[in-house]
């Protein structure tokens, strides 16, 4: 049920953007329903279960995790030090606190990172992570 209001938004999102390029395009606005069947609908689908799905990482020790905006992690195993930015740190939304620079991540919470501004943690030990969202390893 959810996974289904994810795509009527997504669509009517795209639907309003459509049509006010259309309208200051003047290109022709003519959708057909196959190609939204076939082609737009599949891609929106697919898109939304990679947000939607965790995926298990592991990270060797010394490495750092940096996290795009919105992306979401649960450390499960390991130990690892958190990386703030000038704009804070990473919401911890089980305890409904903010993790500072150098705490401890604490294991199986579960964090939330608010901006693309390098925020993430550095693995103590080797780290298993689940991720949702994007993010690089340095």
């Amino acid at each position: 049920m959810k996974l289904m209001k994810q795509i009527l938004l997504v669509t009517l999102i795209a639907g309003v953007i459509g049509t006010v390029t259309v309208l200051a395009t003047g290109e022709d606005p003519v959708i057909s329903l196959s190609y939204l069947n076939e082609i737009f609908m599949p891609k929106v689908e697919s898109k939304l279960k990679e947000t939607a799905v965790f995926t298990v990482i592991n990270i060797p020790k010394g490495k750092t995790f940096v996290a795009k905006e919105g992306c979401e992690f649960i450390l499960r195993g390991g130990e690892a030090t958190v990386i703030a930015s000038k704009s804070g740190g990473i919401s911890d939304v089980t305890d409904g606190v903010d993790l500072a620079e150098k705490t401890n991540v604490p294991p199986n919470h579960h964090l939330i990172v608010p901006r693309d501004d390098g925020r993430g943690f550095k693995a103590i030990t080797d780290v298993i992570v689940m991720v949702k969202g994007g993010y690089e390893m340095k």
